[in-house]
């Protein structure tokens, strides 16, 4: 439901709010670094104020009370709320973030993923929005950093109380389908992602200063090369070790193996999944597949890291097919071999902790069935379980009841079992 005074305010079921807040804020965004906030606008829904803020004038608190009473409604709002952080100001207790809520309202529909920001949403609806040239041309500019002449101010200003004003129309549009509380969920886990981008997570800065030049990283790919290719498949110039297709259809044709070839080019198909099936055929294959593996795997580190020591990316939320964050892999330390991982090392006197949810997708499934089950939720008793998928083969006689995880033969019966479970 909605009321109207000097503005509209929103009222959901059993939530309502006596001030809504549009916000955006526009920064310098360096690979690594917190944002460096150029300037704000916040837009009072109730009383029809703008405030637009310059750098100088953003203070140690916000523009407006940031109680319970307060909705603050933001567009891709880990980026927001990533600038409250750097200005020290405190999150909102009331986020709503219409950009998982678009994603909401065109799941399905084939709206591609770049076309799902601010201006493809104002599209969407058929709605005016700043030209995307224009807007490119002002991302830019910021991006470039300080200095700003007073005229490039007025454009930052202008252009960001551009943004807040189609924040304002895509708001209206949105809420009639927008669910408030869980909208409200949404936007506190996008909260907490701003948190994780603000904190970052902390590298051991010796080694990786070593890993990311790139002659040193040249010279770790190129050094397993003479100890593994026995066969000359690799050929070596000044730039290092390259594989060669010809001298690798060569060494084939020598072991007799029957390799297969693309039907369009008649070529040999060198596909991971082609190496590692031949691999299973011909066991001379397996070091060159390895090889071949881990090379591809060994490219230049560009993980983003500050001055600080400390990786940070954006974490674009609700991004995937499944609603998970996608950020870019080269930038963050959980995307590339998992063996980089090493590279993640607590501040003196700090402690980390890797910690995982077990079957969290299960008991998610368990949580939401159980209303039909009554009394009885056997979802909820195979977790408590301990292992869901495990007992759940011991039950349908498809694993024996006293095998383990470590009975031999067991986790890959597990994981398909794992499979069906969450599908069905």
């Amino acid at each position: 439901m909605y009321s109207y005074r000097n503005g509209p305010v929103v009222i959901g079921t059993n939530l309502s709010f006596t001030r809504v807040i549009l916000e955006d804020f526009e920064f310098v965004a360096t690979p690594g670094e917190r944002p460096d906030v150029v300037c704000g606008v916040f837009y009072n829904l109730d009383t029809g104020q703008t405030t637009r803020l310059w750098h100088d004038q953003l203070g140690d608190q916000p523009p407006y009370d940031i109680g319970p009473d307060t909705l603050v409604v933001c567009f891709v709002a880990n980026a927001e709320m990533a600038c409250h952080l750097a200005l020290n100001w405190p999150i909102p207790k009331n986020i709503l973030d219409l950009s998982p809520e678009f994603k909401c309202q065109v799941n399905g529909k084939g709206i591609s993923r770049k076309n799902q920001g601010l201006i493809g949403a104002l599209q969407y609806f058929g709605l005016s929005s700043i030209a995307p040239k224009r807007k490119d041309a002002m991302r830019d500019r910021i991006m470039k950093g300080w200095p700003f002449t007073d005229q490039e101010r007025e454009q930052i200003l202008a252009y960001c109380a551009e943004d807040v004003e189609a924040l304002h129309k895509l708001l209206f549009k949105l809420l009639p389908t927008i669910d408030l509380p869980i909208a409200l969920h949404r936007g506190e886990a996008v909260a907490s992602l701003a948190r994780s981008e603000h904190i970052g997570v902390p590298l051991d800065m010796d080694v990786f200063s070593q890993l990311a030049d790139k002659k040193t990283w040249r010279d770790i790919r190129d050094s397993m090369v003479p100890l593994v290719d026995v066969h000359g498949v690799y050929i070596r110039d000044k730039n290092g070790w390259h594989w060669n297709n010809a001298r690798f259809e060569e060494w084939t044709v020598s072991e007799r193996i029957n390799w297969p070839r693309k039907e369009e080019t008649g070529k040999l198909n060198l596909q991971r999944k082609t190496f590692e099936s031949m691999a299973k055929a011909y066991p001379q294959v397996e070091p060159l597949r390895q090889l071949r593996y881990i090379r591809d795997k060994l490219r230049t580190i560009k993980l983003s890291v500050g001055r600080d020591g400390r990786n940070r990316t954006v974490l674009w939320p609700f991004s995937s097919k499944t609603s998970r964050t996608q950020p870019k892999a080269k930038h963050w330390i959980f995307s590339p071999s998992v063996w980089l991982r090493f590279l993640i090392r607590p501040e003196p006197g700090k402690a980390l902790a890797y910690i995982d949810y077990s079957s969290m997708e299960f008991l998610a499934a368990a949580a939401l069935a159980n209303e039909h089950c009554g009394s009885s939720n056997p979802m909820l008793e195979l977790y408590r379980s301990g292992d869901p998928y495990l007992n759940f083969g011991k039950i349908i006689g498809y694993i024996p009841p006293d095998a383990t995880r470590q009975t031999p033969g067991i986790e890959a019966v597990r994981d398909r079992l794992k499979v069906l479970c969450l599908a069905v």
